[in-house]
């Protein structure tokens, strides 16, 4: 009987080290963002659930506005969302009043208020498409569930990050 629980005990201990172990650090911000100067395009890549950071509420393992995006008025933005969590994700680019900040550039709070099955199922992807055309900082948002029934939020758990417009300059990612 003691040599049955001893190796229930040690298949426990190791469960969790094997858990332990198979943690996925956030991502690279240098794998975040492609760009081009010459044709002023930036290909950003967000993964929505990407690891366990923040209970899974991440793009590329970074909330809380930690992941700082920044690029130039005028460039091309291509959003290349992929949702890797157990749940439906959503993205966007938000104002401080949560209007969508650039055409193209997401779902308005409405779209999703009347229609919350518009997120990204677990395993697809989806391309926003918008010209960075206003100076200014902006969220990078899942605004899917924020109806009343849905509390707290994903934006209110972390599910944000931040977009800066600026005057020129070079795009980049950084994180705090």
């Amino acid at each position: 009987m003691i040599s049955r629980s001893l190796l229930l005990v040690g298949t426990g201990l190791l469960s969790l080290v094997a858990t332990a172990c198979s943690y996925t650090p956030a991502a690279d911000p240098a794998s975040v963002l492609s760009a081009n100067s010459v044709t002023r395009t930036v290909d950003l890549y967000l993964t929505a659930g990407y690891n366990s950071n923040n209970m899974w509420n991440n793009y590329d393992g970074y909330a809380h506005g930690k992941m700082i995006v920044t690029v130039p008025l005028g460039y091309r933005v291509r959003l290349h969302f992929t949702n890797d969590g157990g749940i439906p994700y959503s993205v966007g680019i938000y104002d401080a009043n949560q209007r969508v900040a650039f055409k193209g550039a997401g779902n308005s709070i409405a779209d999703y208020d009347f229609n919350p099955t518009l997120g990204i199922v677990p395993g697809d992807s989806a391309t926003y498409s918008f010209t960075a055309s206003q100076i200014g900082t902006f969220y990078i948002a899942n605004y899917l569930y924020r109806f009343p029934s849905h509390q707290p939020t994903n934006v209110a758990l972390g599910m944000w990050d931040t977009l800066r417009i600026v005057p020129s300059g070079n795009p980049n990612v950084s994180v705090m």
